[in-house]
């Protein structure tokens, strides 16, 4: 169980920045897709069926909070979950 008198306000800014990136349809999904393989913006455009631009921002948005680790392979980039709690948190929302 968490004490609350144990945590710093850097440490639950940090934990509400995460759930509020997160909480956004578009990025969950994101999420979701990118656990378990690596895709390129391509790929998840494709995949989710909004605009290249839309995914590029909030890859950025992601990998700016280090959820997303992103690696070249030759023109294309290609990410991937990077942060175990975020793969904790997806497996705890979708336990069935």
């Amino acid at each position: 169980m968490v004490n609350y008198k144990t945590l710093t306000q850097e440490e639950l800014t940090k934990k509400a920045e995460l759930l509020k990136v997160l909480g956004h349809p578009e990025r969950l999904a994101i999420a979701i897709l990118t656990i378990n393989r690596e895709m390129c913006v391509k790929e998840l455009v494709e995949t989710l069926g909004i605009s290249q631009p839309k995914v590029s921002q909030h890859v950025g948005i992601m990998k700016e909070l280090n959820i997303l680790h992103s690696r070249k392979e030759g023109t294309k980039v290609l990410y991937k979950v990077k942060e175990q709690l975020v793969k904790e948190i997806i497996s705890l929302l979708f336990k069935n």
